[in-house]
């Protein structure tokens, strides 16, 4: 696949997070912001399926955490969800 180079504009915060996080895993900024992207497309995998919530789990049977206001799905989604059989 063909590589398209992108500069991008962000605030001295967004940065450090960005360095913060690459030098966190060891990787580089570009790299972050590219698992950034992919979380956000399965995000809206979900969504295109009804369900519209992240969530952190230990056991797969609990919800220990939920990602609310971050990634908000369209509007409209949370209805669509209620009615898919």
């Amino acid at each position: 696949m063909a590589k398209v180079r992108l500069n991008i504009e962000v605030s001295e915060e967004v940065a450090r997070l960005l360095d913060n996080l690459a030098e966190r895993e060891d990787v580089t900024r570009t790299e972050i912001v590219r698992r950034g992207l992919a979380v956000l497309k399965a995000f809206r995998d979900q969504i295109d399926v009804g369900r519209a919530h992240i969530g952190f789990v230990e056991n797969p049977k609990s919800l220990d955490a939920e990602l609310i206001g971050v990634l908000t799905p369209p509007t409209g989604v949370e209805e669509a969800a209620v009615r898919q059989p």
